[in-house]
């Protein structure tokens, strides 16, 4: 018998323990059953935007961390592609609001509200559809949108299962709506009827007002004012003086309604109503201005210390609207409201400042200082006086 190799050994020993091995394997695999299918990774298409590339995923994530940063324009470029090339996304409400909002973010209100309107129509269940109606009631008023805000209030108020704050809301949207279409009386009852229920309920009677109520204090201003411009100054009879006490009765009366306003959560109806009351003086100011001096001032002289009196008497009208403007302006950039409205205000303070600048001006060329017509306000007040104690003993 031949002896084995060393070498030999190791390769038959070698085969056996593979044979084995193989056989071991063959048999745990039946026993498994049959080996799974191979696996692959989730693919999602590229999607493809102006300043903005990426997957579904990767752009829903960008624009989740821009809005949370509020950098308005990032989540413009991440929402836009996505709802755009994403099916999926653009049947997802919670992205709808967010686009509105981005676009809001970066000042593209009509866009804005678009979105808002179509996030109602398409999802009215959702738990955005509200707030998606209270910030295109805004956006109506921030536009001056006074019909579309108008068929949001009529909207509301026919719904038979709104609640307080929806009847609030419709009752402010509609009666802004009747003030500008020239039905004072019916915005008057709209206003009233909204401004009860804040009352019954508490609404923003903590702190910063909700959008409803702060609207609803806009419009009793916007009201009040157009109550106050309503009262003629010129010409001047003889209850000028009578007139002029209640116009600026009820511009007081408005200034109270639109700093309520100002206490807006939301920075629109706090720049809006900051305006009206700096435009208000203004207005005031202009129509007495506008009187032309009396019959009594027959030489030059009379006509100039007309005007000179006039002038120096109601100043501080200009004044109070300069100083109105400014903190209008000074809520703005702590805010960044409306940048419309802030245009607005910077306008009509550089007019008025222009306006104080002028008169003084002419008032430096009349032969009598600002010292002596004040004298001579001061001897008008006192005859004024006078005479109204006269009439009231008389009265008695």
């Amino acid at each position: 018998m031949t002896s084995t190799t060393p070498r030999r050994t190791f390769v038959l020993l070698a085969c056996v323990l593979s044979s084995l091995a193989a056989s071991a394997c063959g048999g745990a695999s039946a026993a498994r059953g049959p080996a799974a299918p191979p696996r692959h990774e989730d693919v999602q298409n590229q999607i493809f935007g102006k300043h903005a590339d990426g997957t579904a995923r990767d752009l829903r994530s960008r624009a989740e961390q821009a809005i949370l940063a509020q950098r308005w324009q990032d989540a413009v470029d991440a929402l836009e592609p996505l709802l755009a090339g994403d099916p999926a996304s653009a049947n997802d409400p919670q992205l709808v609001y967010d686009l509105a909002l981005a676009y809001e973010g970066v000042g593209a209100r009509e866009k804005a509200r678009e979105r808002y309107r179509e996030l109602v129509r398409r999802f009215p269940g959702d738990a955005n559809a509200r707030n998606s109606i209270v910030r295109e009631v805004s956006l109506d008023a921030y536009l001056e949108d006074w019909a579309a805000l108008g068929a949001i209030g009529e909207g509301l108020l026919t719904k038979t299962d709104a609640d307080a704050a929806e009847r609030m809301l419709g009752y402010g949207a509609r009666g802004l709506a009747r003030i500008y279409a020239g039905d004072e009386t019916g915005a008057f009852r709209d206003v009233n009827t909204g401004l009860e229920l804040v009352d019954e309920h508490r609404y923003g009677a903590t702190g910063q007002l909700p959008v409803a109520a702060a609207m609803l204090k806009f419009a009793l201003g916007e009201v009040r004012k157009a109550r106050s411009e309503k009262i003629s100054l010129n010409p001047p009879g003889s209850d000028f003086v009578t007139k002029l006490e209640l116009r600026c009765m009820h511009l007081l009366d408005a200034q109270a309604a639109y700093a309520d306003a100002i206490r807006s959560v939301d920075p629109h109806w706090a720049a809006m109503s900051g305006y009206r009351v700096g435009e208000m003086y203004r207005q005031l100011h202009e129509h007495l201005m506008n009187i032309p001096p009396t019959d009594k001032a027959k030489t030059e002289s009379d006509k100039q210390l007309f005007y000179g009196i006039m002038h120096v008497r109601y100043r501080v009208l200009l004044e109070k609207g300069v100083e109105m403007m400014k903190r209008t302006l000074a809520l703005g950039e702590k805010t960044g409201a409306a940048s419309a409205w802030m245009k607005r205000a910077e306008g009509a303070q550089a007019d008025m400042e222009r306006r104080l600048e002028e008169e003084k001006a002419k008032l430096a060329t009349m032969p009598f200082t600002e010292g002596e017509l004040q004298k001579a306000l001061d001897l008008m007040k006192k005859n004024l006086e006078k005479q109204q104690a006269k009439d009231a003993a008389k009265a008695k």
